[in-house]
């Protein structure tokens, strides 16, 4: 008897711990299966506990809680990680840590200005297709324009947030306008 033959019993009760023991980690999956109903670290010791006790239910969705909770814990440690750089990125004066996005918008538009000039300089080139390239032309300048635009947007809009204020939306000053605040 293998652990994922005991997966679809321990699933019936505990989804995630079931599809566990099918995985590369069924083994270690298992054993703690096994040493919180009390049972040698063996799938047919864990089959039979599984199907005489009545409170191995009770236990193994006590592992999967378990296992959640972990699970989240760990992933807000991730998230408070990353809000802490990005508060020190947004607070800090060097240009090294705060202008890196501005770096990548001035690479990136001068990226698009050069196949722009390419654009332009294929343009004057006997038997150039001029209609097709200046469309080209136009949909790599509105790319261009589209990304830079909602990035500067929204490093403005966070460095307000940092400041405390609330930066507010183009739909909330036309309300504020329209009411005669």
């Amino acid at each position: 008897m293998d652990w994922s033959d005991v997966a679809e019993t321990v699933g019936k009760i505990a989804p995630a711990a079931g599809g566990a023991l099918y995985g590369p980690l069924g083994a270690a999956v298992g054993g703690v299966i096994a040493d919180k109903l009390g049972v040698e670290q063996s799938p047919q010791a864990v089959s039979q506990a599984v199907n005489a006790d009545p409170e191995a239910a009770v236990k193994l969705r006590e592992i999967e809680a378990g296992a959640q909770a972990a699970q989240a814990q760990e992933r807000t440690k991730r998230l408070q990680a990353v809000n802490e750089t990005m508060r020190a990125e947004v607070d800090s004066d060097s240009t090294l840590k705060a202008g890196w996005r501005g770096a990548v918008g001035w690479t990136f538009a001068l990226s698009c200005l050069g196949v722009m000039a390419s654009v332009v300089w294929a343009m004057f080139q006997p038997g150039s297709d001029k209609a097709e390239l200046i469309n080209s032309a136009l949909v790599v300048f509105g790319i261009m324009a589209a990304v830079l635009g909602i990035d500067i947007n929204r490093v403005g809009k966070e460095r307000l947030a940092a400041r405390g204020v609330n930066p507010g939306s183009f739909m909330d000053a036309i309300k504020t306008r329209v009411a005669g605040k």
